[in-house]
């Protein structure tokens, strides 16, 4: 999970403008089969909890452990998403020899 974990914070810290980094929370990732998810929010609303530094639209993101790659969810229907990429990561695997 550690390098997963990496992967994860490489990306968002691509993505973080200055003064507005993001954090995983790590006491949220849950472990699958097929990799990781991640849930991330901005430091600053893990350091106050207040509403106002709160990001919205923040889906899950998914690290397959088996090629590496990243999916950023949406932050909408979010457990039916993870369903659908479970699904088509179960039918890839049925595919395989």
């Amino acid at each position: 999970m550690a390098d997963a974990l990496k992967l994860v914070l490489q990306r968002l810290q691509a993505m973080t403008t200055p003064g507005a980094p993001f954090a995983i929370v790590e006491s949220h990732t849950i472990e699958k089969p097929y990799g990781w998810i991640f849930f991330y929010q901005s430091t600053k609303f893990l350091q106050t909890g207040l509403d106002q530094d709160k990001l919205a639209g923040n889906g899950p993101i998914i690290v397959n452990k088996y090629d590496g790659t990243i999916e950023f969810l949406g932050s909408t229907t979010t457990w039916e998403l993870i369903a659908e990429y479970e699904s088509k990561f179960l039918a890839e695997q049925k595919k395989r020899p």
